[in-house]
């Protein structure tokens, strides 16, 4: 699938003129198609789980899991509702950019999903750009749509060459409107020097936090608190910006930080790892792994399973994890002491996830402070962003409009 310059200028110029059609169905057909292909990818995916499974590292059940609750999000209903959303919070003159370049992010390979199909659905014509260690997802995903209907796959084409390649980047973005990308902050804004004057959709370096409310660790709740968290915690095996890495918790008289990660570790993560397996940890994770172990020791209690670890220790300094399913826990005195907590984490900051009595609270909060553009949804959900949740702050169409 790697071409040279000229290939890939070919491509673009092919998608860019299939853009002019895409454009001149109505929004009705465009979700007819679109809906047919994710049901089409659906069944594939299941058919396909053992070579998605050896692509991207993940367990086979995590792979069913990471494809199922994905493509669940996309029906006609979503794919329409999420339309007319775009339609009426743009400018009656706003038009569909005439093509985007996207960049896929390469640690969530369901990504692609949303990434590629809200562009169509609102017609624009996708170049995508997959990672060379993990294309099959998305091949599949466009196999899809061409076959959804030949015309609305044309308005999408699929290339992959190494990053950095200055000679195939510039040919990938020349024939562009807007270039939406994922990766590390570094990669974005070089990607930006390079652009110019060319619109850049950065989807930059993100990471997310939870936070348990006294409410959620509260005899009645505390069980579905931990299958929840647990559950955010272990999908992709902690290796995407919507991932929690902290977890801030609201300590009461009968529920330390510390007796609620021994029950997160024994009635989560657990019994979490027998039904979504972690994948092989790869031998530099390992060695992070290990290192960051190895000073929660030190810091506080740390608790630890055969493919998980809870760290318990203040909240200050802010410690990353190297993911795969460590996860530090912090006590609070409750939620104005958790926002300050999480406020260092600034822009990067991409998702709370939070007890259900706590999500309408958060919200508020934050659209006061502004401190903070993070999306906020209920704990088990994290994972499983809806198709018009916000990304970086900003509606998912951002961009794909012309002013």
């Amino acid at each position: 699938m790697t071409q040279d310059a000229e290939a890939i200028r070919a491509r673009a110029e092919d998608v860019a003129q299939a853009g002019v059609w895409l454009r001149s169905v109505s929004t009705k057909e465009r979700v007819r198609w679109l809906s047919k292909a994710s049901s089409t990818l659906a069944r594939r995916a299941e058919d396909a789980c053992a070579a998605l499974s050896e692509a991207t590292g993940l367990s086979a059940p995590m792979v069913r899991w990471a494809t199922r609750t994905t493509l669940d999000t996309i029906s006609e209903e979503t794919l329409l509702e999420l339309a007319a959303q775009a339609s009426k919070r743009s400018s009656p003159s706003s038009k569909p950019i005439a093509m985007l370049s996207l960049v896929l992010a390469g640690n969530v390979f369901t990504a692609a999903v949303r990434g590629i199909l809200v562009p169509l659905l609102l017609g624009v014509p996708v170049l995508a750009k997959a990672s060379s260690k993990d294309s099959l997802f998305p091949a599949m995903l466009l196999d899809a749509i061409r076959d959804s209907d030949p015309r609305l796959g044309a308005s999408l084409d699929l290339v992959t060459f190494t990053g950095g390649d200055a000679a195939l980047e510039a040919a990938f973005v020349e024939r562009a409107d807007a270039v939406s990308a994922y990766g590390s902050d570094e990669t974005i804004a070089a990607m930006a020097l390079r652009l110019g004057a060319k619109p850049l959709i950065a989807h930059g370096h993100g990471v997310s936090v939870a936070y348990c409310d006294a409410e959620a660790l509260h005899a009645r709740a505390i069980d579905e608190t931990i299958e929840r968290l647990a559950l955010d915690i272990s999908a992709y095996d902690q290796r995407g910006c919507l991932s929690p890495q902290l977890v801030y918790v609201e300590e009461t008289r009968h529920m330390t930080a510390l007796s609620f990660a021994r029950r997160l570790c024994e009635e989560g993560l657990g019994p979490m790892g027998l039904s979504l397996p972690r994948g092989a940890l790869p031998i530099a994770t390992g060695a992070v792994q290990a290192q960051w172990r190895g000073l929660a020791e030190v810091e506080g209690d740390l608790l630890r399973g055969d493919a998980y670890a809870v760290a318990v220790r203040p909240s200050h300094p802010i410690r990353w994890s190297p993911g795969y399913r460590n996860v530090s826990l912090s006590p609070v005195s409750g939620i104005d002491d958790a926002l300050h907590a999480m406020k260092p984490i600034g822009a990067n900051l991409k998702c709370i996830g939070a007890s259900l009595n706590s999500v309408s609270s958060l919200r508020d909060r934050l659209a006061q402070s502004r401190a903070l553009g993070a999306y906020v949804c209920a704990l088990g959900e994290m994972q499983i962003p809806a198709l018009d949740a916000p990304a970086d702050g900003r509606p998912i169409w951002y961009g794909l409009f012309r002013p």
